[in-house]
């Protein structure tokens, strides 16, 4: 049977019995309705959250933490000897799709920042310069390569700069690009019962864009600046090689890689922070309520799969002498078995043409009140600013809803399919 006449009298068995194909194709219909709005609600709310994400840190960096002494694994307090030393930095770096590693010694002394009548606090932090050249952070001026008593400043540490007399916040305008701080340390004599200070002055030759993380109020100096003051404010000279730093940093080449990395430093038995393994995480949540979401509506379009079975066995009671006259003038049971089984398709993609379409303008209807009532509550609290929409349907749903739909019906066809098939053609001739 040629692929039009096939068309046709299907076209044609179904015209016959319109209201029950309408009636039947009402599941499917229901079904992939719930499926598209459903899924587009997951979807729309996955993207809202994510959306702006890459703004809050950068997913092709990480920080590795050291265990310490002791570390809690599975409830219980394990003892490690892990160390994060230089040598264990420098096996970071040989790890596939590290470009760059550095350690992060924070200051540990007291101290504040002064710019003419202004102070400031922020973190203070050492690092191996030539490795951070290689993290090829962005800048809005300056250069990467601080000196001795150089450094560079986050994008957001000029707003901690406040009037220590007036108490008012400093100049919004405020450019450090260029200036120099005074550093001063405060330490504690348990000799004499004084207090000693100690003032340095630091060269900022860098400000570092925003990136929506810690950098973005953090000061990086040479490491063995950092040194030599916690030296000066603690009285001993700090040994890394056996006690190690209690942070590092960690560039990798895409945010492709940053997963199999930071599986491999956890497996080495530090801890590591990455905003890529909090956006996985992120995303199998939505994963699991899309699937969720999904398979409510998946229900519906089960039960109006029993719809069409139903519809197709009682097709063939009222067909069954149109059955044996085509099995008689040669149909063989291929022809009759695809004859049912497009029908019961057609059914299900009728269906499914109708749930898409509503399924999308009710999603838009639904999505366009969600953000006008968004906007007007920010409005109301005195925010301002963009709401996406919180439905979004992506390319794929609306295909995979109409296969999905279509397939339904093909699967609910089969039994009566095969019931057709079995029918003899001289008793389906004298059947009344």
């Amino acid at each position: 049977m040629r692929l039009i006449e096939l068309l046709r009298l299907v076209k044609n068995n179904l015209l016959r019995m319109k209201f029950r194909v309408m009636m039947t194709s009402a599941g499917v219909f229901i079904g992939t309705a719930a499926v598209i709005l459903l899924m587009s609600l997951g979807a729309g709310l996955q993207r809202s959250v994510l959306s702006g994400f890459n703004d809050i840190g950068d997913l092709t960096e990480m920080t590795v933490n050291s265990p310490g002494d002791i570390f809690f694994g599975g409830g219980t307090a394990v003892q490690s000897d892990v160390v994060l030393n230089d040598q264990a930095i420098d096996g970071f770096k040989e790890i596939p799709g590290v470009v760059a590693a550095t350690p992060l010694l924070r200051l540990q002394a007291n101290a504040e920042l002064r710019l003419n009548r202004l102070t400031g606090f922020t973190s203070i932090q050492g690092i191996d310069t030539a490795e951070y050249r290689k993290f090829a952070v962005a800048l809005t001026s300056g250069t990467d390569s601080p000196g001795q008593w150089q450094v560079l400043v986050g994008a957001r540490v000029a707003d901690n700069f406040f009037n220590a007399t007036t108490g008012e916040q400093g100049d919004e305008e405020l450019n450090l690009q260029g200036q120099t701080l005074q550093l001063v340390l405060t330490r504690f004599s348990s000799d004499t019962g004084e207090t000693i200070e100690r003032t340095v002055r630091l060269r900022v030759i860098g400000v570092m864009a925003e990136s929506g993380g810690d950098r973005d109020f953090s000061i990086y100096m040479p490491m063995r600046n950092v040194q030599e003051l916690n030296t000066w404010a603690t009285g001993q000279r700090p040994n890394v090689t056996r006690d190690g730093y209690s942070q590092a940093l960690v560039k990798v080449e895409s945010a492709d890689a940053a997963t199999a990395v930071e599986q491999e430093i956890t497996r080495q038995g530090f801890f590591v922070f990455s905003f890529q393994s909090v956006l996985n995480s992120i995303n199998i949540i939505f994963l699991i309520i899309q699937a969720v979401v999904g398979g409510i509506g998946g229900l519906a379009l089960v039960v109006a799969a029993f719809g069409i079975a139903n519809t197709m066995i009682m097709s063939i009671y009222e067909r069954t002498r149109e059955i044996g006259l085509m099995k008689a003038v040669g149909a063989t049971n291929r022809d009759v078995m695809l004859i049912f089984l497009a029908e019961a398709g057609a059914i299900g993609l009728i269906g499914g043409i109708g749930g898409v379409i509503f399924g999308l303008v009710l999603g838009q209807i639904g999505g366009f009140i969600g953000q006008q009532y968004l906007l007007a509550q920010i409005a109301q609290s005195g925010g301002t600013g963009d709401v996406q929409s919180l439905v979004y349907t992506p390319l794929w749903l609306p295909i995979f809803a109409l296969v999905f739909a279509a397939l339904v019906g093909v699967l609910s066809g089969i039994y009566p399919a095969l019931r057709a098939i079995r029918l003899d053609p001289i008793a389906a001739l004298r059947y009344e």
